[in-house]
């Protein structure tokens, strides 16, 4: 007779797969594609009184409405018009093909009851965005794929089970993103490499514990019990964390900041339902049939039943990390102040065009034809791509939509042409850079009051340490190797904020639970205790790690060209998030906690 609870596991597998396998075409094909993967023209208005006084909500509203009604004049689909703040209006046309015709239709005629300013616009060409849709798309399977080969070898058949859960996440996102009607824009792509790896990461943290009851000897039906309870609060805290900062974003932000900000909420709602409490169903089930029956299921071997030796004590260590740390911020502290970040458009003023010829090119030959044949001189002009068939032209003022035509149509003589333009003016520019580190120091506050309720000040001081050494590691390397830092910048250090966080927070929750079950002695003693606690979640450290850095790299390596400068920043920021919280936010935590304990009472081996 087959156990109920087999069926039960069969049902839940064959249903979700059936489900998703029969929904999966429509819900994809019916996503609500961004301009920059479609191609079409993104427009920023400040609006002002023509009396000077203050712009009124109901002003800004009629605005709105009337830009709406020309948009619609346009014929595309479904033009958005975003209010953001208190004086500026967002105009998104995914999908037009003349942008001139656009932006003389929006800015015609004088009966506006605002005047509106241009304050930044963003064009790319239709058959630009397909291609950088494509290549993201294939980079994702590729990414995904690694990481299931990955999990199944570490995990093997629990392994599977997370293979499972994350395909049931990735679709859930996916119909709550058609539900929405929300815009698969450049930064929810970058949210779905975060949600991936936090997904993946819940899966990780349950499995290693289980693998801790084990190694005690434990029954398999025991250590799951066990394993799941202990690790519940490790998956929960961070990803609470997580959510408020999620939250924050996008109560203050802006932009694209808003948009990144609510596909995290989603990211994490969406997995803790998929990747804790699907994923603990599933397996309890499976586990109950009784067809599990050896450890190897987990990917532990039977003979490992004693705890791994601790032969490195990071705590003991910490005035090394401590210096290694201080030297290359130092570094990138001096070539930060000696020779500026490389800023994009997006960070000053000016214009960008970039752009892609059906043949090759030569610099002097781009060049030339701006100069002297179009009559306008750009600052830089490099050349790029597999066949050096694109141009990356930077002007340092901000160009008429009449030069940026003549541009292109001298181009378009003797070539085949697609172009993206990005047009910012001196004060929309500062005022991204100083709203970004706004609501990044918003984000961080927020999760530094989390993390005191929580637990106490002494872990919020250690993960604050831990979060801000990550993020100015990582600007110290983009000035160190001057890597163009332009909007996904910004992406990629909340990104790094967000897994910083929920690393320090994982690890911390352990040091937690383990203070709680011992008496600390010494501060010989307390050194062992943490190290120790380091060790229990190396495994999940390196792990998580290296499953997003799949991720970052494949985007990196096979996406489209706008998410390589994020994919470098998340590469660079895994790698010291992960540093930072063992070699940092532990040792300051220890030093903290040490102050009126006596050095050595006496020896106890922890």
């Amino acid at each position: 007779m087959i156990p109920k609870y087999f069926v039960i596991f069969v049902a839940i597998i064959v249903g979700f797969s059936g489900v998703i396998i029969y929904t999966s075409p429509s819900l994809v094909s019916n996503v609500n594609i961004g301009l920059e993967f479609k191609g079409g023209y993104e427009i920023l208005y400040s609006a002002e009184s023509p009396s000077g006084e203050p712009v009124s909500p109901d002003l800004l509203l009629a605005t709105a409405n009337i830009l709406q009604e020309r948009a619609n004049s346009l014929g595309i689909s479904e033009p958005q018009i975003i209010i953001e703040g208190d004086h500026e209006i967002r105009v998104q046309l995914a999908g037009v093909s003349d942008t001139q015709k656009a932006r003389q239709i929006l800015n015609s005629g004088d009966n506006l009851p605002l005047k509106l300013t241009e304050k930044y616009s963003y064009t790319v060409g239709g058959v630009l965005g397909d291609a950088a849709l494509k290549q993201t798309f294939h980079a994702g399977i590729i990414a995904l794929v690694l990481i299931f080969a990955f999990m199944l070898i570490f995990y093997r058949g629990v392994g599977a089970i997370a293979c499972f859960t994350v395909i049931c996440y990735l679709w859930l996102l996916v119909l709550v993103f058609n539900m929405l009607n929300a815009t698969l824009s450049l930064a929810a792509v970058i949210t779905f490499v975060l949600g991936m790896g936090i997904a993946v990461d819940a899966n990780i943290i349950a499995y290693e514990r289980i693998k801790e009851e084990l190694r005690k000897g434990k029954s398999i039906e025991t250590a799951l019990k066990d394993g799941e309870h202990n690790a519940f609060r490790n998956i929960m805290y961070p990803n609470i964390a997580t959510l408020i900062a999620g939250v924050v974003l996008f109560l203050v932000g802006i932009g694209p900041i808003r948009g990144f900000s609510l596909t995290l909420i989603l990211s994490v709602l969406i997995s803790i339902a998929t990747n804790v409490f699907l994923s603990r169903i599933v397996l309890s089930m499976l586990v109950k049939s009784n067809v599990v029956k050896s450890p190897g299921f987990f990917g532990i071997r039977v003979k490992s039943i004693q705890e791994p030796k601790i032969q490195f004590n990071f705590v003991d260590h910490r005035y090394k990390f401590f210096a290694i740390t201080t030297v290359i911020i130092a570094i990138g502290a001096v070539m930060f102040y000696t020779t500026p970040l490389n800023y994009d458009i997006d960070f000053k003023a000016g214009t960008a065009l970039d752009i892609t010829l059906d043949q090759s090119i030569t610099q002097e030959e781009a060049t030339s034809i701006m100069e002297e044949d179009a009559g306008i001189e750009p600052a830089t002009v490099t050349i790029g791509g597999a066949d050096n068939n694109q141009i990356a032209a930077r002007f340092d003022d901000v160009l008429e939509s009449n030069d940026v035509k003549k541009i292109i149509d001298t181009f378009k003589e003797n070539y085949a042409v697609q172009y993206e333009e990005n047009t910012s003016d001196p004060t929309i520019a500062t005022e991204l850079a100083s709203k970004a580190l706004y609501v990044i120091l918003i984000a961080v506050a927020a999760i530094i009051v989390f993390v005191t309720v929580r637990f106490s000040w002494r872990y919020a001081f250690a993960t604050t340490v831990s979060v801000l050494n990550s993020s100015i590691f990582v600007i110290a390397m983009f000035a160190i190797f001057k890597f163009e830092v332009d909007v996904t910048f910004i992406a990629a250090i909340l990104t790094i904020i967000g897994f910083s966080t929920y690393d320090s927070i994982v690890i911390l929750d352990r040091i937690s639970e383990n203070l709680k079950q011992t008496e600390i002695q010494d501060r010989r003693h307390l050194s062992k205790l943490i190290s120790q606690s380091i060790w229990q979640m190396m495994p999940r450290s390196i792990n998580t790690m290296l499953t997003v850095s799949i991720a970052a790299a494949c985007v990196y390596i096979f996406g489209a060209e706008p998410l390589q400068m994020f994919s470098l920043a998340i590469l660079f920021g895994l790698v010291c998030g992960t540093y930072s919280s063992i070699c940092i936010g532990t040792p300051i935590f220890y030093m903290l906690k040490a102050r009126g304990l006596p050095r050595i009472k006496k020896m106890i081996n922890a």
